[in-house]
């Protein structure tokens, strides 16, 4: 069970550092004694006959990591969810999980009037306290001390386990028992969930423990959500190798810097764009960084020139280039940077690589037909990491996750991850862009039809677009821009409508009303023509 990875450590070294956050350590005895307090607490309040999921909505703290071990402990899934969206998606998001519990901090707890009042039928709520042992049920609107929260049988839950290292389930479980469940963006208007199993998370851990290797006394950072996959891999495949979690308090690129140095940072992973960042503010000096052993890149292309700067700062650390959608458990391929790659020319963007330990790779036609060596076609996915489906069993999303025997290929079952892609000699796979509308900024997943749902129910415009801009060389997309036609409301409106249902990095950075939007032979929306038109029509940057 993927909790095992911690708990196991802890059995065996409890003493041991787990978990560096809000400017002090923790060992796994302490953060595990926590974790079994709240899994025992939270036992005792599951209802009966409902969905074994448990949302937390938390920042990231000592109680947001136990609270997530203890809800895996307690044999429930977590959904986590993310306090810097806006009310509106939390809602969404809550009301979509299908989960009958949440765990909420103290911080949040001051969000929850306005994100309650949005959903149909709120979950049981109870606040994680600091110390990790106690949760109390909470009861919005109630004006009490702790801001619109009603503390409960405040002492009725208290328990610690009777050993540090106690590392027995609540309840019994499976490995095809859903550990998590997060949500990305729908093509459908809303967040769609993706149900990862214990099955599919252990596959990756140990594909990385392979790939990767332990390295004693190792610290990894993480910089991202609890609600972004590459955590998964911060947490689970740090304390399989009885390492130590670093998490700073601001994911700000510009602190990146300092906090690698100040704790002597062994294993970075992030997006391009967070290193892209570090770069523009010259933090990627010549061995500004020799604690780094191992560097992981993924969600977004990792241009060649941003690689050379980042060996430079960090000439001890391997650089692996990682790719994977939500839907295949983190990553699924990797590719590592050699010099004798970085040496030979037309290597603007660093291939994917090759699949990882009991993954497959399979590029197809439009008739899901093997293409011939070097031919461009679709990406297929398969393995025990794949995901079973979407949350919702009626998402058209489901159509991508297919059954077909392909000769050679182990896997039986396989995701459409309606990426383009080639394989070239010695590279292994290269993407070729997607053959959908999906897009990324900053390593965020977006598909264009939520955005122009939400600005099309807004304006009620008549016709529609959304397409990325600016686009580099590199194929990063730094923004968005809105197309309209014969709306109601001006460009105001429609961005602040954009602001309250989406995230930051999905809403529009402008909206252009225009009489008409160009069509192409095939009586579909120009996006080409409309990228021209943000050339033609003075919008560069």
């Amino acid at each position: 069970m993927l909790d095992s990875f911690f708990f196991d450590t802890a059995a065996r070294d409890p003493d041991g550092p787990a978990l560096w956050v809000d400017e002090r350590a923790y060992s796994y005895g302490e953060v595990a004694s926590r974790a079994c307090g709240i899994a025992t607490a939270l036992s005792s309040v599951l209802p009966a006959g409902r969905a074994r999921r448990c949302l937390l909505f938390a920042h990231r703290s000592v109680a947001a990591y136990a609270g997530l071990l203890g809800i895996l402990k307690a044999g429930c899934a977590y959904v986590p969810l993310n306090p810097n969206m806006p009310a509106a998606r939390i809602a969404a998001v809550i009301g979509k999980s299908g989960a009958p519990v949440m765990l909420v901090d103290r911080r949040c707890a001051a969000l929850l009037d306005e994100v309650v009042s949005r959903l149909d039928e709120s979950p049981k709520i109870f606040l994680l306290d600091d110390a990790g042992i106690e949760v109390k049920k909470l009861s919005p609107g109630s004006g009490n001390a702790l801001p619109g929260c009603e503390a409960w049988a405040s002492g009725g839950l208290r328990r610690l386990p009777d050993e540090p290292g106690e590392t027995g389930a609540a309840n019994p479980r499976a490995p095809h028992d859903q550990a998590y469940i997060l949500f990305t963006s729908g093509s459908t208007g809303a967040p769609k969930g993706v149900p990862i199993s214990h099955e599919n998370a252990c596959a990756y851990v140990a594909g990385q423990l392979g790939l990767i290797g332990s390295l004693p006394g190792a610290r990894y950072v993480q910089l991202c959500e609890l609600s972004f996959d590459p955590s998964v891999h911060d947490m689970f495949v740090c304390w399989a190798n009885g390492a130590c979690l670093y998490v700073p308090k601001t994911v700000e690129p510009i602190y990146n810097a300092a906090f690698i140095k100040e704790h002597a940072i062994t294993h970075w992973s992030s997006v391009p764009s967070v290193a892209a960042f570090m770069q523009q503010f010259r933090k990627l000096q010549p061995d500004e960084f020799p604690s780094l052993r191992v560097t992981l890149f993924g969600g977004e292309p990792l241009p060649r020139l941003l690689v050379q700067a980042w060996q430079r700062a960090a000439p001890n650390s391997r650089v692996l280039n990682m790719y994977g959608p939500t839907e295949a458990t983190v990553a699924c391929a990797a590719f590592e940077v050699t010099a004798k790659f970085l040496a030979g020319p037309g290597h603007a963007v660093m291939p994917l690589g090759r699949a990882l330990p009991g993954m497959a790779l399979l590029i197809v036609d439009a008739a899901l037909e093997p293409v011939a060596p070097g031919e461009c076609g679709e990406l297929l996915i398969g393995g025990p990491q794949v995901a079973a489906g979407y949350l919702s069993a009626d998402d058209p999303g489901n159509r991508r996750f297919i059954s077909k025997r392909y000769p050679g290929c182990s896997p039986s079952r396989w995701y459409r991850s309606a990426d383009a892609a080639r394989e070239v000699a010695g590279h292994g796979i290269v993407f070729q862009g997607r053959l959908d509308t999906q897009i990324k900024i900053r390593g965020n997943r977006i598909e264009l039809e939520e955005v122009e749902h939400v600005v099309r129910s807004s304006s009620q415009a008549a016709l529609c677009a959304v397409i990325a801009w600016p686009v580099d060389e590199s194929g990063h997309a730094a923004g968005l821009i809105a197309f309209v036609t014969h709306a109601q409301g001006g460009a105001a409106r429609i961005l602040h409508a954009c602001r309250q249902r989406l995230p930051a990095y999905a809403v529009p950075q402008r909206v252009v009303m225009l009489d008409t939007l160009p069509l192409n032979v095939n009586g579909k929306v120009d996006r080409r023509a409309l990228a021209e038109h943000c050339v033609t029509g003075g919008m560069l940057s």
